[in-house]
């Protein structure tokens, strides 16, 4: 009897634990350890494994939360995984594609933490136009409601040209994205007037759909005023550099 009473309160103990954690505030922890080069790295990456699944569902129940804790984990993941090995980077078609990190029990790739998740089950290669027809259980479990065109500005894959590392937190997290959003176009955009030639990042190509396409594309760059509002540029993309760079910090 007092062998099953011992069990029963370990059991409970660890199950209590497990309600206790924060995981939208782990994913913050995550990736200032790894800016920080901090030991807490692996074991942030631990408790992120051993998730308990329906409580991080419960946890992320508006798209605030998915987008704090889905970015800082993308983040966080990208750079720990690259610092470690610049190899992987070869092949970055495949760098993006493997199931290399676990949440929850389940094997991640970043294109399904980005494409699945963030982006609403989109096909990557579509210019931002097309959904998948029939997306996974998983992507229909975490995935937000509306795609969000400035997690573009807040991604960092590993490259020189992505924008830099932010540490997001929920309670300013559309406030940081904003902030993003500003400072990399007002960076990467120039307007050639006597050309009449808008210059804009490649990402708003890639991606053109979720940013409206490219009259929704203007109209972001007019709304910071880069261009004056009776404009009509032709627009042009700048060359993503994909040198490696894990010291983009904010």
């Amino acid at each position: 009897m007092k062998k099953i009473l011992v069990l029963f309160i370990a059991t409970f103990s660890q199950f209590i634990v497990a309600q206790e954690v924060d995981y939208v505030k782990l994913s913050t922890e995550f990736i200032e350890a790894v800016k920080n080069k901090t030991n807490k790295v692996p074991s942030i990456i631990t408790a992120l494994e051993k998730a308990d699944e329906k409580e991080l569902i419960k946890q992320l129940d508006n798209d605030e939360k998915k987008k704090t804790f889905f970015i800082n984990v993308y983040n966080a993941f990208t750079n720990n995984a690259l610092t470690k090995n610049p190899d992987q980077y070869k092949d970055r078609n495949k760098f993006f594609k493997s199931e290399q990190f676990t949440i929850a029990g389940y094997k991640l790739s970043l294109d399904i933490i980005e494409h699945g998740f963030l982006r609403k089950s989109s096909v990557k290669l579509s210019l931002g136009k097309l959904k998948k027809v029939f997306p996974s259980k998983l992507e229909r479990k975490f995935r937000v409601k509306k795609v969000d065109y400035r997690i573009h500005f807040a991604l960092n894959c590993g490259a020189k040209s992505c924008p830099p590392v932010a540490v997001f937190k929920l309670e300013t997290i559309d406030r940081q994205l904003e902030n993003n959003k500003i400072d990399y176009l007002k960076k990467d955009t120039k307007y050639d007037k006597a050309k009449n030639e808008l210059y804009v990042t490649s990402l708003m190509s890639w991606f053109r759909g979720d940013f409206g396409n490219l009259k929704g594309v203007e109209k972001i760059i007019k709304e910071l005023k880069i261009i004056p509002e009776d404009a009509s540029p032709t627009l042009k993309f700048n060359d993503y550099d994909w040198t490696i760079d894990t010291d983009n910090f904010k």
